[in-house]
């Protein structure tokens, strides 16, 4: 990831000559895997232990003077696919002393410097807490934290190198918990549902309607935890 100034914003993110690297390493490795691949299912198929050994079979049967070339072309199209993941899915900044632009695949958000009283990392998600206590953004895809610190900082926003400043005041959720109320477990329990079935979309929007009713809620893998919507000092 490459931080790059220009006309008082800096943005964040892979440069150009990070994304063309990552397309020709992962390219080169897909052709590389898929030139072997029939290779690599006889050498397979000599293990005693190896559970695949239908489809290795199969593989190695197909092999033949064009199969090596077509396999290396299809794993070429799977490394480039990889490649273009990887990319979409991180996370690009664009940080000015008046705003913040974040995009994450297509999820994209831009928020006023006067709108935030915290910024933080929890994990490799990138979050701002607003002057209101909300969570104004929980985003994932951070790959390289320090030139995201770097950037918040060089610019005056106010960076928790410590993480977040309420994580003592969270929670592990249980169902029936007599301290929140049956509106707040109803979609804890439905968003439990969707973090074990990986909806994002749907974690995303019960994360939303959670802070409408005054609760943040962070996750370490479908585990929950929560705390009510508190305002933060504002800091200068």
């Amino acid at each position: 990831m490459k931080t790059a100034s220009r006309h008082g914003i800096t943005v964040t993110g892979y440069s150009p000559g990070a994304k063309i690297g990552m397309y020709a390493g992962f390219g080169a490795a897909g052709l590389a895997v898929g030139y072997m691949l029939p290779r690599i299912a006889d050498w397979a198929l000599r293990l005693p232990w190896f559970p695949f050994e239908d489809t290795a079979r199969l593989i190695h049967s197909l092999d033949g003077p064009y199969l090596k070339w077509i396999l290396a072309f299809l794993g070429l199209l799977a490394g480039f696919v990889l490649a273009f993941i990887a990319v979409w899915e991180s996370l690009k900044a664009a940080i000015s002393n008046h705003e913040v632009s974040l995009e994450q695949g297509e999820n994209r958000r831009t928020i006023p410097r006067r709108d935030i009283a915290s910024v933080f990392l929890d994990g490799k998600e990138l979050v701002i807490l607003g002057t209101s206590g909300h969570e104004l953004v929980r985003m994932p895809g951070v790959e390289h934290p320090e030139d995201l610190a770097e950037a918040f900082q060089n610019h005056g926003y106010p960076w928790s190198a410590d993480g977040d400043p309420f994580k003592d005041r969270y929670r592990r959720w249980v169902p029936d918990l007599p301290e929140l109320p049956p509106s707040a477990h109803a979609l804890l329990k439905v968003r439990e549902r969707a973090l074990k079935e990986k909806n994002k979309k749907d974690i995303a929007e019960l994360r939303e309607e959670l802070a409408k009713i005054g609760y943040i809620v962070r996750d370490e893998g479908v585990n929950q935890y929560w705390r009510p919507v508190e305002k933060p000092p504002v800091k200068k």
